[in-house]
């Protein structure tokens, strides 16, 4: 059938391979929520000594504010002059079977050890930086750890990370990615970040201690092993578009709070180490 000159079958296809386009570039892991609530517990356990000089260094602002500052640089000048070279460091996709060593990797680096470089910089070569570089580094560090514990920014390299497995989300067709980008963390509690933190911030120090033992590679590998199971779970599905609502929330939002809960203690240990 042709309307106005136009296949609709092609249309269709053409408006699919848009909306799913607009899934992968506008995919934020966690939300801007997510990336406040993980700054906010982390803020809670930074060592005075942290407080003071990342508060120098931010003039006075929070880690908080600048949380999603990462995602944000995409639409501004910062992009065009040398962060857009930081577009990958967001994720790494690790196709079933593979490891983060074993997984093919992507040549303008990824979120782990986009992270090793930023943080050895931080660490081992501060006093060679500007202090214009510090403070976008820190604001790196910020939110690629929160990145780093996101599902879907370790899942597989054959759907892109979730933007290419379809499914339904209470009836509204999306990719999986979306779902675990913003729409998981909105379902499962319609709480502020604030509250977020006052619910998932209760452990206590022997939890934060040993949760915060290990590399990137170590914490993004769990990260893995939760896209795993989320794939499962998809995939077990028979039907064409895999249909989550109540029933994912309720299983999967412990792993959420865990993922936000640990990103936002291993943080704090991230920067008490760097500006101990």
């Amino acid at each position: 059938m042709i309307l106005k000159g136009i296949n609709m079958k092609r249309l269709a296809i053409t408006l699919m391979s848009i909306i799913m386009l607009m899934d992968f570039t506008s995919a934020y892991a966690w939300g801007p929520k997510g990336h406040d609530v993980v700054a906010a517990i982390a803020e809670q356990h930074l060592t005075p000594k942290a407080k003071r000089k990342i508060n120098k260094l931010l003039d006075g602002r929070s880690i908080v504010y600048y949380s999603s500052w990462m995602d944000n640089i995409q639409n501004s000048p910062y992009w065009e002059n040398g962060y857009n070279k930081t577009k990958t460091w967001h994720y790494a996709n690790v196709d079933k079977g593979l490891t983060y060593q074993t997984m093919q990797k992507n040549e303008s680096g990824d979120v782990v050890n986009g992270l090793d470089f930023l943080t050895k910089q931080m660490t081992e070569n501060y006093d060679n930086l500007t202090d214009s570089m510090r403070v976008d580094y820190l604001k790196m560090i910020v939110h690629m750890v929160g990145d780093l514990h996101c599902p879907m920014h370790a899942g597989r390299l054959s759907d892109r990370g979730g933007n290419g497995t379809r499914v339904s989300w209470f009836r509204s067709e999306t990719s999986l990615h979306s779902v675990w980008d913003s729409k998981m963390i909105d379902s499962a509690r319609k709480w502020s970040y604030s509250e977020w933190v006052e619910q998932l911030d209760r452990a206590d120090r022997k939890y934060r201690k040993e949760i915060s033992e290990g590399s990137y590679e170590d914490w993004f590998t769990e990260t893995v092993e939760g896209a795993a199971q989320i794939y499962n779970y998809v995939e077990s599905s028979t039907e064409r578009v895999p249909e989550l609502s109540y029933q994912f929330v309720y299983d999967f939002s412990p792993m959420l709070e865990e993922q936000l809960m640990n990103a936002g203690y291993r943080l704090a240990y991230v920067l008490n180490t760097i500006f101990k």
